[in-house]
């Protein structure tokens, strides 16, 4: 009879584990480790970006070693990606090129000095058509390099730590997009 509750107890809490890990990420299947421009990081947290009660994505940070102090991670002293994965047919390159530029604006605290050519130049990447299903990839590597992909495909590769740690800002930094995502990125 033990044996029997105590196997019930499990399979519950097993069942009740998964759900929530799965609303964390808005029902998206996440791996635990990720190849990002030919590093294997971990998933270091992810969650969903949220915008009036509308889910525009999932956003997952992977990193070498686990970590959720945001000012080591924007140091920029070891291999950092982050992927978007659309989930909504709201976003468009339009609303991605404005919510980003105002990403970068609140990242830096409007203080672009030193990267406001590298902005444009990351803007015509994330310019172009969207959707549904679509996954975003910028990867920061040895080197300063900041590398972008749209579904596996490279779309250019930035040389610039100081803009390295703004486009993570946007999510990581002291003013973040939305501050329950960066927790959920940083697993805290």
């Amino acid at each position: 009879m033990f044996n029997k509750l105590s196997t019930l107890i499990a399979i519950t809490l097993l069942i009740r584990f998964s759900v929530c890990h799965a609303e964390n990420v808005g029902k998206f299947s996440v791996n635990e480790t990720a190849t990002c421009s030919d590093q294997t990081l971990s998933l270091n947290g992810a969650g969903v970006r949220k915008k009036l009660f509308i889910k525009l994505y999932v956003a997952t940070l992977c990193t070498q070693t686990k970590n959720s102090d945001e000012h080591q991670l924007l140091d920029m002293g070891q291999p950092l990606c982050m992927r978007l994965h659309i989930i909504s047919s709201k976003i468009t390159s339009e609303k991605l090129v404005k919510a980003t530029k105002e990403g970068f604006k609140k990242s830096t605290q409007g203080d672009i000095a030193g990267i406001a050519e590298e902005i444009e130049i990351f803007l015509t990447w994330v310019n172009q058509p969207i959707k549904k299903g679509d996954v975003l990839e910028f990867s920061f590597l040895p080197g300063n390099k900041i590398q972008t992909s749209k579904n596996n495909q490279h779309l250019g590769e930035i040389n610039n730590k100081k803009f390295a740690s703004a486009l993570f800002g946007i999510w990581l930094g002291s003013n973040p997009v939305q501050l329950n995502l960066k927790k959920k990125l940083l697993d805290i």
